[in-house]
């Protein structure tokens, strides 16, 4: 029994149509991440009570404003998944052929906006819950 089609899904290998292209894997990262400044912006400016947890965004946001720290940290998050997401060439490129499947890279790349993407997204609807 073989699972290769599971693999061409990710990969893109034998099936271009289906596997997502960079731009849309961006996309879809910015639109997570998105999600979760608007939502810390938006419950930070209605309720006193929380605060934001990640040094770094707090810190941002203390220097530049709310809207302005947020917006940097969406910048610095993007590009960090993007050169995480990209380092899947660099890893085949560097290591033996027969080390890493073909179709790696680009199920590295997949993997890592994918990921990244549901977490911001699931932290955006975390933050808009605390205003339940």
């Amino acid at each position: 029994m073989s699972n290769s089609s599971v693999g061409d899904l990710w990969s893109g290998v034998g099936l271009p149509r289906l596997a997502p292209t960079r731009l849309q894997l961006l996309a879809l990262l910015v639109g997570g991440k998105l999600l979760d400044a608007v939502s810390t912006v938006v419950v930070l400016g209605l309720r006193d009570d929380v605060f934001e947890s990640v040094w770094l965004t707090r810190t941002l946001m203390a220097k530049f404003g709310t809207v302005g720290g947020s917006l940097i940290t969406v910048v610095v998050a993007v590009v960090g998944v993007a050169l995480l997401a990209e380092s899947g060439l660099l890893i085949r490129r560097v290591t033996p052929d027969d080390w890493t499947p073909d179709g790696y890279p680009a199920a590295f790349r997949t993997t890592t906006y994918l990921a990244a993407s549901v977490w911001y997204a699931y932290l955006g609807v975390n933050n808009f819950s605390l205003l339940l």
